[in-house]
This record gives structure tokens, C-alpha cells and sequence, in this order.
């Protein structure tokens, strides 16, 4: 610890130079720990939700098959299923808005069993449950939209060739582990309309999402399921809630592969060029170096005191990187943005790893120079000119 003062002066000896190194790190930490938190908070929602025990019903072909919305009932009745809803995502436009936000037809009966998370005044799901046409939207989605209970709002369609009118009933709201950004409306308004216009994928329910009776039930019911349906014209395939939405992440590509990529190329971009200022640096005090082996500093002091500045420069900028991240996620509510935002943070378990990564790509960065400090020999360091 003696040592420390003198390691923290030479760190801010040349104030310019530590700064940009400072925010060179910085910059990069922060942009490797925002994109590993797109993975690291979607593992952490999915654990928070666990505990209600969903399971998601889909065709063996995947979101693409055709799930008959007979099923539905079928899979109530098997045991160990505590309720069911389907969930036939719509994917209409609303107006000109280039953001698309989730839209679902399901039963409004059974829908918030399914997710008793999600909470709405009795009067309002009552008033939803009654009137075909209604919907009810969360509570981001609603700020964001400027909706208000009687508000109409018109979806077209898309996918579908129809297009629904609908009258907002009623506004939910759930803990930030939730999506706050749904639309959901009556199914058999949804089937009508489709029957109306002739769509041959009428009478789909695109998926069936349940919720078992107990977390130690689940492996039986998915068997039971997937084997009561495994002779049927459409099988079925059971995930739990966390394998669903793993599965959404591998529709869009080696999406986890691309960011470990991107993020191994930005770490190595910086190793080079914090490793060429520390090297700058250290090359213009090697008269320094050499005064001090000459009273009595050893290798191992003159290498441990480099080295220790080095990592202090990485600390400090993984600090500011990883940590401002942090900072700057937990301040900016991002759904004004994009409902889908809603639920994006940056875990402490990430922003730890940043700010470890920060002080070993300091560390890292100053080991050949430092090396060289310490073999320098006293002779050739002070008839050096530099």
C-alpha cells in the first residue's frame, strides 16, 4: 500500500492522455455490457417468472403450423392443468406507427388466470369479458398512445386480411417483469372476422399458453400433452415459458453468437489501443524508470507499480462504462421509446462482469510494457533519449 500514492500520481500525470484511455474503455464497456444485457435481462425476467408454472402449446412444426382452436379445450382437461387461453398473435398496423407492439386474440375468461400477474380492475375486465368488440391494452402501451377507457382503435391487418375495431375496455398493469405493452381482444371476434373474409387460417389459435398446477407437474403435463395429441393431424410440441422465449430469440438468428462476436471484436480493438498508450507512455518515462531501479527498486516493484496503473485506468473506465450503463437504463424509462423496452435493464451480475473486464483489459494492456520496464537495465535507460 505504500506504494499506492505514487501509483495514482503517475495515473493522472498526464491528465489528457488518461482521460481518452479513460473513455476509450469506457465507451466500449459500455456498449458490451448494454448488448450482453439484451440476453442477461431476458434470462433474468423469465427466472423472476417462473414461479407461475406456464407452459406454451404449439404446433410440432412451430409458430408456423396451424394449432386448431379445438385444442384448447382439450388441453384443459388434462390433468394437471390449471387453466388455458389461446394466444393467436394478429401483427396489424395502427395508423402510421412503425413500431409494431403485441397484439392477441384469446379468451377473456381465462386470460388473467393465465397470468395472474397482470392486474385490472374487476369492473373493467368485466366490462371486457361482456363487450366482443373490446380490448384490453397495458398500461406503457396506453401512456405511450395516449389511450383512455372508450377510446376506439382500429388494427389492420397485416397478416390477416381483416382489419378489427376496436374499443378499449379496459387497461392492465404487472410488475416490470411483465409486458406492459399488449393489446388483447376477444378471440371469437377475431374467428368471425376471419370466417367473413374466407381465411383459410381460421379457426387457428396459434398458441396454447397454460398454467399447471405445480412446478412439479409440469414435465408430466408437457408428456401428457404431446402424447395425447402425438397421432392428430396437427402434434403438438410443449415448452416451458423460458424455452419459449429462447426460441423467439433463435428465430432471429445466431443472435447470442452474433453479440459474443461483436463484443470480442470490440474488446480486442481496445486491448490494442489501450496497449499502444501504455506503451507510449511508459516508453517516455524510461529515464524514470531507470532513476528508480538505480535507488533500489527491484523488477518485481518496478513491474507490480506499472502494472497497478494500468489496471487502475481499466477500473476507472469500467466503472464509468459498465456502471453508467447501469445508471443511465435505470434512469431512462425506455418504453416511451418502444413498449418492448419496457422490460430491458442491466442486470448487477453484467455490470460486475463489465467492470472485471475493464480492469483485465488494463491489466492485459500494460503487461509488455510493464515486462520491459522491469528488464530494463539502468545503463541503457538513462542514455536514452527519448
Amino acid at each position: 500500500m505504500k506504494y499506492l500514492p505514487l501509483v495514482l500520481r503517475n495515473v493522472f500525470r498526464n491528465k489528457i492522455r488518461s482521460l481518452f484511455t479513460g473513455m476509450s474503455i469506457a465507451i466500449s464497456l459500455f456498449l458490451v455490457v448494454t448488448l450482453y444485457s439484451f440476453l442477461t435481462s431476458q434470462e433474468a425476467v423469465i427466472e423472476k417468472n417462473q414461479s407461475a408454472n406456464r407452459v406454451a402449446i404449439l404446433h410440432e412444426a412451430g409458430l408456423a403450423g396451424r394449432l386448431p382452436i379445438a385444442y384448447v379445450d382439450r388441453v384443459r382437461r388434462v390433468d394437471g392443468v390449471k387453466v388455458a387461453a389461446p394466444m393467436s398473435w394478429f401483427g396489424g398496423k395502427y395508423r402510421n406507427e412503425k413500431t409494431q407492439f403485441p397484439q392477441f386474440a384469446t379468451d377473456p375468461q381465462t386470460l388473467f388466470e393465465v397470468y395472474p400477474e397482470l392486474t385490472i380492475p374487476a369492473e373493467q375486465l368485466a366490462a371486457w369479458q361482456k363487450d366482443k368488440t373490446g380490448c384490453v391494452v397495458g398500461t406503457l402501451l396506453a401512456r405511450n398512445m395516449k389511450w383512455k377507457i372508450g377510446d376506439k382503435v382500429v388494427l389492420q391487418g397485416d397478416i390477416y386480411p381483416v382489419d378489427l375495431e376496436l374499443t378499449v375496455s379496459g387497461i392492465y398493469d404487472g410488475p416490470e417483469s411483465m409486458d406492459r405493452g399488449w393489446v388483447v381482444f376477444h378471440f371469437d371476434y377475431f374467428d368471425e372476422a376471419l370466417k367473413k373474409a374466407r381465411a383459410p387460417n381460421s379457426g387457428n389459435a396459434g398458441i396454447v399458453m397454460l398454467r399447471a398446477n405445480s412446478a412439479q407437474k409440469m414435465p408430466l403435463v408437457m408428456k401428457a400433452i404431446e402424447d395425447s395429441f402425438a397421432s392428430s393431424d396437427a402434434p403438438v410440441q410443449a415448452m416451458t415459458e423460458k424455452q419459449f422465449a429462447q426460441s423467439f430469440l433463435e428465430m432471429m438468428g445466431n443472435i447470442q453468437g452474433f453479440i459474443r462476436l461483436t463484443s470480442f471484436a470490440v474488446v480486442l480493438a481496445l486491448l490494442c489501443v489501450a496497449g499502444n498508450t501504455m506503451a507510449m507512455a511508459l516508453r517516455e518515462r524510461t529515464r524514470e524508470i531507470a532513476t528508480l531501479k538505480a535507488i533500489g527498486f527491484n523488477q518485481t516493484i518496478v513491474m507490480g507499480m506499472y502494472l497497478a496503473e494500468a489496471l487502475a485506468i481499466g477500473l476507472l473506465g469500467g466503472i464509468a462504462g459498465a456502471f453508467g450503463a447501469k445508471l443511465l437504463f435505470a434512469t431512462v424509462d425506455l418504453s416511451y421509446l418502444d413498449p418492448n423496452l419496457a422490460m430491458f435493464f442491466i442486470p448487477w451480475g453484467t455490470a460486475l462482469w463489465g467492470l472485471v473486464l475493464g480492469g483485465f483489459i488494463g491489466l492485459l494492456s500494460g503487461l509488455i510494457p510493464a515486462w520491459n520496464a522491469a528488464h530494463l537495465s539502468v545503463v541503457d535507460g538513462l542514455r536514452r533519449v527519448v
